[in-house]
């Protein structure tokens, strides 16, 4: 009878186990499907502004090859240039392309297209081939920004504050990493603070 009785122990015990971490699971995807446009708004850039610089000045080279003097004559036309080009990016915010990195409470089976926005398209990152600076992604999609990828969000004992890790990518060695804090206030999850913790 008491082996019986420690078996069923156990067996509850397990699933109670199992239960409890569902629902971990599944309170943290909740919270995260609350805050998620918030959170890529909040620490996006959008890569074809964070990655662009006016045309550099030509070099003029004396006989021997080397360099003597920079062309800088035009170069105030080439900055102008630049800066309506920015300029434009800057108002054309409508449907820009996220990919999302696998990682955290985010895999290649979570549907992203309930995040979708007039401001937002997410793909997974994985729809196309790693490479170096995303070529790809900007040839596919003119209005690529940048890449994304979150951490688990961990939280407090009562669950009513949290924080995340966030990182930005615009290239191999491009990118910028935050820690977002979330706290529920008025039964809604806001974020209350994000701080810079790396640049690449």
């Amino acid at each position: 009878m008491n082996r019986t009785c420690l078996a069923l122990f156990m067996v509850i015990s397990t699933l109670l186990s199992c239960e409890k971490k569902i629902s971990d699971k599944q309170f943290e995807q909740d919270v995260l499907s609350e805050i998620f446009l918030k959170v890529v708004d909040s620490t996006y850039e959008d890569r074809r502004l964070y990655t662009s610089f006016p045309a550099s000045a030509p070099l003029f080279y004396d006989q021997s090859e080397h360099p003597i003097a920079l062309d800088s004559i035009e170069q105030h036309k080439r900055d102008i240039d630049h800066e309506t080009t920015l300029a434009a990016l800057r108002i054309d915010t409508i449907n820009l392309i996220i990919a999302i990195k696998n990682g955290g409470p985010i895999n290649e089976n979570t549907a992203l297209n309930p995040y979708n926005s007039r401001k937002f398209i997410f793909k997974h990152l994985s729809e196309l081939p790693a490479t170096s600076d995303y070529e790809n992604w900007t040839a596919k999609y003119p209005k690529f920004a940048g890449v994304l990828a979150f951490s688990h969000i961990t939280f407090d004992a009562k669950r009513e504050k949290g924080f995340l890790d966030v990182g930005y990518y615009c290239g191999l060695k491009c990118g910028l990493g935050y820690r977002v804090t979330i706290r529920k206030s008025d039964y809604k999850w806001e974020i209350i603070k994000v701080e810079d913790t790396w640049i690449s």
